[in-house]
């Protein structure tokens, strides 16, 4: 009887092991047969899977982002201005270990940028994201949570923006699990007291 091949599980064991040959040794030094002994596979049988490296590496991407998209977005809908803060609190707020991963991740991807496709293809991520803190804008609006003066769209957009800034820079720059967590709610703090209307603030 044939073997049963789980190809979800096929497919996540050939991205782990692309993503560690891509750390070892380096995105454009590394070729298919490199992932492919990594995987303990023929390379024949990786490509029933991946036509390729760029394939591989949109794939990473995918699954690095939908996690977060999962994470972020699969909650209930903030019914208060103070909700919708804790939330994006929590958000911004990683981890040690996730922020290592991030610093990797964009080591090894951060050349791809330069491909309009690929940056087109991260793009789409954050316009997902902008158009979800967008409808928990207008939402807010609506209870009278946030300034009516606003343009949704452009808030969560800015937003999605300001987020993966603050995210990025303790990746990137070596910035302590407590000073980031402090730049977080003083980002926070910030944020609410420009979006609440101005009967709210002076109350």
């Amino acid at each position: 009887m044939p073997k049963v091949v789980d190809k979800a599980k096929m497919r996540g064991e050939i991205l782990d092991a692309a993503m560690k040959v891509f750390v070892e040794k380096g995105y454009h030094a590394s070729s298919v047969s490199d992932v492919a002994r990594a995987a303990s596979l023929a390379k024949g049988t990786l490509y029933i899977y991946f036509d390729g490296k760029d394939a591989m590496t949109k794939a990473i991407v995918d699954r690095h982002f939908a996690m977060l998209e999962d994470r972020i977005t699969q909650g209930q809908t903030c019914e208060t201005l103070d909700a919708f803060l804790d939330e994006l609190n929590r958000t911004m707020d990683i981890s040690t270990e996730q922020a290592s991963f991030l610093r990797v991740f964009f080591e090894v991807f951060g050349p791809s940028f330069a491909s309009e496709d690929f940056s087109q293809h991260v793009a789409r991520f954050f316009d997902r994201l902008g158009a979800h803190y967008a409808n928990q804008i207008s939402h807010l609006q609506e209870r009278k949570q946030v300034a009516e003066h606003y343009e949704a769209a452009s808030i969560g957009r800015a937003l999605a923006s300001m987020m993966d800034g603050v995210v990025l820079h303790m990746s990137l720059f070596d910035i302590t699990r407590r000073r980031h967590s402090r730049l977080v709610r003083e980002a926070i703090s910030m944020l609410g007291a420009g979006l609440r209307p101005a009967s709210a603030s002076n109350d």
